[in-house]
């Protein structure tokens, strides 16, 4: 799989710096959350909440969304540049699932995903083949594996 580079969604700053939102290393549970999208969106940076992933986001079943585990900050590793990680998106070890992005979440409410309100934070596309071409597991382990210094930074 041809994994595309994390792409942030243009509010994604604001949501995690802004008071009425929760910190990215927030320790609550659910207070981030990573979903799947199918082939169907087409995505744009200046899209804001679930609702604009209308009915591509899997909600149910296998591919259902998981919350976002270990959210950490480094600071330390590149000087005024700030990490931020968390462990891979497992979505099952035996899951059948396909889909084209993941996207990264912030629920209104900590641990209850909405397909309508939950803020967009960022996406990425599993396979950069073209695209339509999606990610499948069948029966098989569907993990997106967190990118060496994290899923992206801020200077």
């Amino acid at each position: 799989m041809a994994v595309g580079a994390v792409t942030k969604y243009n509010q994604l700053e604001s949501v995690i710096f802004g008071t009425s939102g929760r910190q990215w290393d927030d320790t609550t549970t659910g207070s981030m959350m990573f979903c799947l999208v199918t082939n169907g969106y087409t995505p744009s940076a200046a899209h804001t909440t679930t609702t604009d992933l209308s009915t591509n986001v899997i909600t149910t079943g296998d591919g259902s969304p998981i919350v976002l585990a270990s959210p950490t900050l480094n600071n330390t590793t590149t000087a005024g540049r700030t990490y931020y990680d968390s462990a891979d998106a497992s979505f099952g070890s035996a899951v059948t699932i396909t889909a084209k992005y993941l996207v990264c979440v912030q629920p209104v409410t900590a641990n209850t995903f909405s397909a309508t309100t939950s803020k967009l934070l960022f996406y990425v596309d599993l396979d950069t083949t073209s695209s339509s071409t999606s990610f499948s597991s069948t029966g098989s382990n569907f993990t997106v594996y967190a990118p060496a210094n994290g899923w992206f930074y801020t200077e």
